[in-house]
């Protein structure tokens, strides 16, 4: 079995993270700059443990232990490959989008794959519900440090998703429009 954790806002980075009751299990805010877009966000779960993504200095810190991204994700099959291996110490986790990005697999390279954790991001209906973004953590995975790091390896590897996207769209509209 596995715990759904539902983000409360679309904003993925500015929201509370709850669970089935509707308890708070973690909650994210983030501070922005002027000019340069977001500066760190800071995770806090109901635990205590706070974890921090420095954005422009690409730095994950828990529980005051610092590491640079480069240091924490490698490509894990080749150049060309969408999949990320992230480990933060204890055991690795390959981080891929299954089903044209509707679901991103934390997956761990040690250990049980019963482990892997999964996230389904924010998805938009015009004549339905929306539907929330929300990470699927497995019950036997009970390592708070482990979680809190999953956890901001999938928000950075998300946001970097959507930041792609967006540029992608502003420049396809850029194109359009520089035509007329």
């Amino acid at each position: 079995m596995a715990t759904a954790l539902t983000f409360v806002d679309k904003k993925l980075l500015e929201t509370p993270v709850v669970g089935p009751e509707g308890a708070v299990y973690y909650t994210t805010t983030t501070t922005n700059g002027h000019f340069r877009g977001r500066k760190i966000t800071t995770i806090t779960a109901a635990s205590g443990l706070v974890g921090f993504i420095n954005w422009r200095e690409n730095i994950f810190i828990i529980n005051g232990v610092q590491r640079k991204w480069d240091d924490l994700k490698s490509r894990s099959n080749g150049i060309f490959s969408s999949e990320r291996e992230w480990n933060w110490g204890k055991r690795p986790f390959k981080l891929k989008y299954h089903d044209s990005h509707k679901e991103l697999l934390a997956t761990p390279t040690v250990g049980s794959v019963a482990d892997t954790v999964r996230f389904k991001p924010y998805e938009a209906h015009l004549l339905a519900h929306n539907e929330p973004a929300a990470v699927y953590f497995p019950d036997q995975m009970q390592d708070e440090v482990e979680r809190m790091f999953l956890l901001m390896a999938i928000l950075q590897t998300e946001i970097h998703r959507q930041d792609m996207a967006k540029q992608s769209d502003e420049a396809m509209l850029e194109v359009a429009t520089s035509g007329s």
